[in-house]
């Protein structure tokens, strides 16, 4: 069976994957007619053809992990069991990913060993367009088209498509990823293993335009009012510690890559205690200055990339044993990731759906799980002039959302709330 290597984001997952936490997300496409299971299961077998690469299972060595091409069949399964529920390592030996169905509805839930939001996103509106293709007679894409979400069954897959793209365009000088403890979130836990999930749905132009009238991007602003409602719960606590909102970045056109492996790196975006009761427009333009200056620098990007490297490159680190390694990253990920930062903001933006897809397809949901020590997650996604945006929490308390929603609210946006079960 043909071997590959994890890349380095991959690598940290792995380690950190443990009997009570696994690094899963999920993308579901609501269509507008009832999914024909038959017909789903033969688009999921075909994806062989095109992604023979993630039909692989998650294999561990005895310095590290790596991924093994795997013939087992993968079965779609209907969606009975809950959003996100545990995908331990057991299940991961034979496959990373996962593809559930409802009554009108599509879902991917994919392991992050195996690839990021922008991979999954690929992985997914492929096998939508092959069902479309198989229930509705849509044409199917020729070899030579072009397109950032849907690949053609015709085409072959790319050796750079499971390269490494971190070792691979890592700069020679990696940055200190050392920043100042954030105020952290937290609450009463909910039973071991249970998350929640709110969804709001908000029209896409208007968050775009109420983004530009602040002179800036939908993520900005979402993360700038983040942080309002974030000091307003320190404030409760008479505490004044810096707000740092996580920014996962798909670096792939920065640094031209085409890998379907992860390569996304987190950029936080933070405001200081000197900085809290600055007005929004203020921290509108304090916030997207600091994601702006990231994303125009190549270097600042590779060295970002070089730091996630580096540490695992290390030789002492490298041929140390996944025994003694994992519990050493596991450690490190919470004190040093999770610990500086306040909350994950995750946008995968408008997706860009073929035409002939549009008709079909009603909503796209993008969503996380919690990540290992924080309690709540946002991630964000749009189709077809709806921008949905989710949280997902380990915790009873809804205050971080029904506060978020209503401040968007008082800026004169028309916030739709529904639960996800």
């Amino acid at each position: 069976m043909k071997k590959y290597e994890l890349d380095t984001v991959g690598q940290i997952y792995g380690a950190i994957h443990s009997k009570t936490w696994s690094p899963i997300f999920r993308l579901q496409a609501t269509l507008h007619d009832v999914v024909s299971p038959d017909l789903l299961q033969q688009a999921a077998d075909e994806l062989r053809i095109r992604f023979p690469y993630i039909f692989v299972a998650l294999k561990k060595g005895t310095c590290s992990y790596y991924l093994e091409e795997n013939d087992e069949p993968l079965k779609i399964t209907p969606d009975n069991e809950g959003v996100l529920t545990y995908y331990g390592k057991e299940e991961a030996s034979h496959h990373c990913f996962r593809i559930l169905y409802g009554e009108k509805h599509i879902a991917l839930e994919v392991l992050h060993s195996l690839t990021d939001g922008h991979g999954a996103s690929v992985i997914l509106l492929t096998l939508l367009h092959r069902y479309l293709e198989l229930k509705h007679g849509l044409p199917g894409i020729p070899a030579n088209f072009q397109h950032n979400l849907v690949y053609s069954f015709n085409g072959k897959p790319l050796k750079e498509e499971t390269e490494n793209a971190f070792a691979k365009n890592a700069g020679k000088n990696p940055v200190d990823l050392k920043e100042p403890k954030s105020y952290e979130l937290h609450g009463t836990r909910l039973a071991s293993g249970q998350k929640l999930f709110t969804i709001a749905i908000i029209d896409t132009d208007a968050l775009i335009a109420k983004a530009h009238s602040y002179g800036t991007t939908v993520t900005t602003l979402l993360s700038a009012v983040m942080a309002e409602v974030i000091n307003g719960m320190q404030n409760k606590e008479q505490k004044k510690q810096p707000i740092a909102i996580g920014i996962p970045v798909n670096v792939r056109e920065i640094l031209a890559s085409k890998t379907m492996r992860n390569y996304s790196v987190q950029k936080s975006i933070t405001l200081l205690p000197e900085q809290l009761d600055l007005s929004l427009q203020q921290k509108c333009n304090l916030m997207g200055q600091q994601l702006k200056d990231f994303l125009q620098d190549k270097d600042l990007v590779r060295n970002m990339t070089a730091a996630y490297v580096a540490p695992l490159e290390n030789p002492l680190v490298k041929y140390m044993p996944c025994i003694i390694k994992d519990r050493i990253i596991s450690y490190l990920y919470s004190r040093e990731a999770d610990a500086v930062i306040s909350i994950v903001i995750s946008n995968l933006g408008d997706t860009n759906l073929p035409d002939e897809m549009r008709p079909f397809i009603d909503r796209l949901y993008f969503i996380l799980g919690t990540e290992k020590t924080i309690p709540n997650t946002c991630s964000i996604i749009s189709v077809n002039g709806k921008a949905f945006i989710n949280f997902s929490r380990n915790i009873q308390e809804t205050a971080i959302e029904n506060e978020f929603f209503r401040r968007l609210q008082e800026l004169g946006l028309n916030v739709e709330v529904e639960h996800l079960k």
